[in-house]
């Protein structure tokens, strides 16, 4: 989800200078929404350690 998000917003926005630094908890988020979470979940240091891994891993 995240890659092909990244691919299709990357032509317009890819300027932004928090652009690769903000996508991941937009994206992160849109998947919590798109699972039935209504309320954001709170970002701790393990939750924001185990995205970056996890994108680190197979992404850009």
């Amino acid at each position: 989800v995240y890659r092909e998000t990244y691919d299709v917003l990357k032509p317009d926005f890819g300027h932004w200078v928090i652009f690769d630094h903000c996508l991941p908890f937009d994206v992160s988020r849109a998947y919590d929404e798109a699972g039935g979470i209504r309320d954001p979940r709170i970002w701790t240091a393990e939750r924001d350690a185990l995205m970056w891994e996890s994108l680190e891993r197979g992404q850009p």
